[in-house]
């Protein structure tokens, strides 16, 4: 038994009764939460593993438009890197910072923020948007490069994904835009995918009735292309 002294402050008491049954009320909660050993061991290998954060920095195709966010491809990107048993020191979180509608100057103007998550690699994967809209593609062309060399001062690996426009915006402005992601990637000597959407866009059954955005089966495409792409250049055991 214990007693206790009666305090002039009711506060005071209330705080000692806390104190009192803390480890009684901590125990009991560890009891029931504890995992089972197997999983124990598993948290606990996962926690050794270095987190390495993949940025993807994007519009509707990375936001995931039309579909859930376990469906969008920054989701089946990170699921499917942590199942891969080549990266056995490392645990991947992959952020999704798509944003519907974004051009390469929004892009541009929230990527500061985006950079506090601290991210070891960014997918550059903005423009879409720009082309579809007809935008100049100088000012194209200057946004990714200053995204790209906002994310090198603070040492963030780039993969820079290409895109492509449908044939009816003419051939020149069609080719001038396809080209210049290639040519950013080799003047800022940065990884290049050419394609996003390869083997997925202006497929119907890839894509929402909308013929633009991703459909699930799209999307799953899109992750095992970037994850293909990722095997070249992370870090493996």
């Amino acid at each position: 038994m214990f007693t206790i002294r009666r305090l002039a402050n009711p506060t005071g008491l209330r705080f000692a009764l806390v104190l009192l049954l803390f480890p009684w009320i901590a125990c009991s909660r560890q009891n029931e939460t504890n995992p089972p050993d197997n999983e124990l061991t598993g948290a606990v290998e996962s926690s050794r593993k270095k987190v390495y954060r993949i940025l993807v920095l994007g519009d509707s195709l990375t936001e995931g438009y039309g579909v859930s966010t376990e469906q969008a491809y920054p989701s089946l990107l990170e699921r499917r890197l942590n199942e891969d048993n080549s990266f056995v020191n490392l645990r991947f979180k992959v952020i999704n910072a798509g944003v519907t509608g974004s051009t390469t100057s929004g892009g541009l103007s929230r990527l500061d923020w985006h950079l506090k998550s601290c991210p070891d690699l960014m997918i550059l994967a903005l423009g879409g948007n720009d082309g579809l809209r007809g935008l100049d593609l100088a000012a194209t062309r200057t946004n990714l490069s200053q995204m790209i060399d906002r994310a090198q001062e603070k040492n963030v690996r780039i993969l820079l994904a290409g895109m492509k426009l449908p044939p009816n915006y003419g051939k020149k402005y069609s080719e001038d835009f396809e080209n210049l992601f290639s040519k950013i990637a080799g003047e800022k000597q940065v990884s290049f995918l050419p394609f996003l959407l390869e083997g997925v866009g202006g497929k119907a059954s890839m894509n929402l009735p909308d013929r633009i955005h991703p459909n699930p089966d799209g999307h799953r495409r899109i992750s095992e292309t970037l994850f293909r792409k990722l095997r070249e250049l992370l870090p493996s055991s």
